[in-house]
């Protein structure tokens, strides 16, 4: 019995057996879409708290909420934004770094609300700039396209028109 406790110990926290996320997965509730489009969708989810079709500021600074897993909720780090990125939007580590950087509005190495005050789109805006952000400013850098993850994201974005691009 002890062997068995241990056994199921070792797979769900110490990630042997190709299961290394699975421990943080079901503590953190981990489910992210397959489909690249999914993952748009399931960002606009998030960022319009609200539902009156129109993703800003005061939105975004709720969602970010989830991004705290160091209990300081005014300030999230890159290593939180990325496991966010990765946990609930299924995106590479790199791409979750990239992110970071982009929304980094006064570059001090930290999210916080006043990087996103001035945010504020329609939601159809919202998924064409997800879109166009991750086609044109992230896959177009071959070095972004290394990681498995990334390949087969970035092939899915190339196939897709913008107008593919919807949430129903």
């Amino acid at each position: 019995m002890l062997a068995l406790r241990l056994t199921v110990f070792v797979l769900l926290f110490c990630g042997t057996c190709g299961f290394s996320r699975f421990g943080f997965n079901l503590i953190n509730h981990c489910n992210p879409p397959e489909q690249l489009v999914g993952k748009f969708c399931a960002a606009l989810l998030d960022n319009d708290v609200n539902g009156d079709g129109r993703v800003d500021g005061s939105d975004i600074a709720k969602d970010v909420l989830y991004y705290n897993y160091d209990d300081d909720l005014c300030i999230m780090q890159e290593w939180e934004v990325v496991t966010r990125w990765t946990c609930r939007y299924g995106f590479s580590d790199r791409n979750g770094r990239f992110m970071f950087k982009l929304f980094d509005g006064n570059k001090d190495g930290f999210w916080t609300t006043d990087d996103f005050k001035a945010l504020n789109f329609s939601n159809a805006d919202f998924l064409a700039a997800q879109y166009t952000r991750f086609k044109n400013m992230y896959c177009v850098d071959p070095n972004n396209r290394e990681n498995p993850v990334d390949r087969v994201q970035c092939a899915e974005v190339n196939a897709l028109k913008p107008e593919d691009v919807k949430c129903t």
